[in-house]
C-alpha cells in the first residue's frame, strides 16, 4: 500500500496552480494570428488583448474588425525593438476605401519601446462598418508586441446608436437633459441632428456643456430647414447657450457640431433643452378665461371707453361749435336781406 507523502502533495498543487494560472494568462492576452497580407486578405480581429510575434523588415499584415454606429475602436500598444536590432514600425487604421485615417510609426534605437494609442468613433452613415488595421515592420526588426482592441458604446441620447449628420437622419428628442458624443478630430462623427416638436409662442433654450476643451456650435434650424439661430463657444470649453422664439408650431431641427477645429479627441457633451411660457394658453387657463382678477378686464374696457369719447369730444366738439355759429350767422344775415 502506498504512503502518504505531504511533499509529494503539495509539489502536484503548486504545479497545478502554475498550470491554472498559465491557461488564464493565455486567455487573457492571447496569440495575435498571422495577418493577411493585402486588404483583400485581411484576417477578422474580435475585441481583446493580442500578443503579436516578431517582424521582419517590409513583413506586413492586415486584420479588419467591425463596427457600428456610434462606437469607438480604441487601438493601444507598446511597439519594440529587439535588444540588438535597430527597429522601425507602423500600426495603422484604414477605412473601406482603404484610406488611412489614423495610425503611429516609430524609430527605435537597440531594445527601445513606445506606448501608442488611437481611436476612431463612427457616424450613422452606415449600418455596419468595416475598418482594416496594418501591422508593419519597416526597417530592421521588431520585437513582439502587444495589441489591445476594444470597441466603446458612445451611443447618443441612450437610442443605442448614432444621431443623425442630416436633417434625414435626425433622431427625435425630448425637452429634459441628455447625453451624446462626437468626435472631434478622432473620427467621423462631427455632427448630431435632434428634431424637437416645438410650440407657438414658447421661447426654446438649448444649452450644451461640452466636456473638456470642445468648441462646439449648436444650431437651430425650422422645419424648411431653414436656419433661425447658431451659437458658437468663445472659448474652449465654453457652455453654449441658443435661445430662439417659435414663432409657429412645427418641428424643428438641433445640430450639436464638433468636428477637427472643435477638439482632437472624441467629445462628450451633455444637452439640456427647456421652454418658457409666454401665454394664456401655456399656462394652462380653461378657454375664455383670462389671467386677469374678475371684474377688472371689464373696467378698463369702460375706462378705455370713456378716454376714448373724452378724446373725440375734445377734437369733434369745437369743429360742431364752429358750424352750428357759422349757421346761425347765415340764417341771420339772410333774414336781414
Amino acid at each position: 500500500m502506498a504512503k502518504f507523502n505531504a511533499k509529494n502533495l503539495a509539489i502536484i498543487i503548486v504545479f497545478g496552480i502554475f498550470l491554472l494560472g498559465t491557461v488564464v494568462i493565455v486567455n487573457a492576452q492571447q496569440l495575435l494570428p498571422e495577418g493577411g497580407d493585402s486588404f483583400g486578405a485581411a484576417v477578422k480581429l474580435e475585441p481583446g488583448s493580442y500578443e503579436g510575434g516578431a517582424m521582419e523588415k517590409d513583413q506586413v499584415e492586415y486584420f479588419y474588425i467591425n463596427l457600428k454606429p456610434g462606437q469607438e475602436l480604441q487601438i493601444k500598444g507598446t511597439l519594440k525593438a529587439l535588444p540588438d536590432s535597430w527597429g522601425e514600425g507602423e500600426v495603422a487604421l484604414y477605412n473601406e476605401e482603404r484610406q488611412k485615417l489614423v495610425g503611429v510609426s516609430k524609430t527605435f534605437d537597440k531594445g527601445e519601446k513606445a506606448e501608442f494609442s488611437f481611436s476612431w468613433l463612427s457616424n450613422s452613415d452606415k449600418d455596419l462598418y468595416k475598418y482594416y488595421i496594418k501591422r508593419e515592420c519597416t526597417w530592421h526588426k521588431l520585437a513582439p508586441f502587444p495589441l489591445d482592441i476594444s470597441l466603446i458604446d458612445h451611443y447618443d441620447i441612450g437610442s443605442q446608436t448614432d444621431a443623425g449628420d442630416s436633417f434625414e437622419k435626425a433622431i427625435n428628442i425630448t425637452l429634459g437633459e441628455h447625453n451624446g458624443y462626437l468626435s472631434g478630430a478622432s473620427g467621423a462623427d462631427t455632427k448630431d441632428f435632434y428634431k424637437l416638436a416645438a410650440k407657438k409662442g414658447k421661447t426654446l433654450t438649448i444649452r450644451t456643456t461640452p466636456e473638456g476643451e470642445a468648441r462646439m456650435k449648436v444650431a437651430v434650424y425650422n422645419n424648411d430647414r431653414q436656419i433661425i439661430k447658431e451659437e458658437y463657444a468663445p472659448n474652449p470649453g465654453a457652455i453654449v447657450t441658443n435661445s430662439v422664439s417659435i414663432t409657429k408650431s412645427e418641428d424643428v431641427f438641433i445640430a450639436i457640431v464638433c468636428d477637427e477645429y472643435c477638439n482632437e479627441d472624441i467629445t462628450a457633451y451633455t444637452l439640456n433643452i427647456a421652454t418658457e411660457k409666454t401665454s394664456d394658453e401655456e399656462v394652462g387657463l380653461p378657454q375664455g378665461e383670462s389671467m386677469y382678477p374678475q371684474g377688472t378686464e371689464e373696467a378698463a374696457k369702460a375706462i378705455s371707453k370713456g378716454i376714448a369719447w373724452i378724446i373725440i369730444s375734445w377734437i369733434v366738439g369745437p369743429i360742431v361749435f364752429l358750424i352750428i355759429i357759422g349757421m346761425i350767422i347765415y340764417f341771420l344775415w339772410k333774414k336781414k336781406k
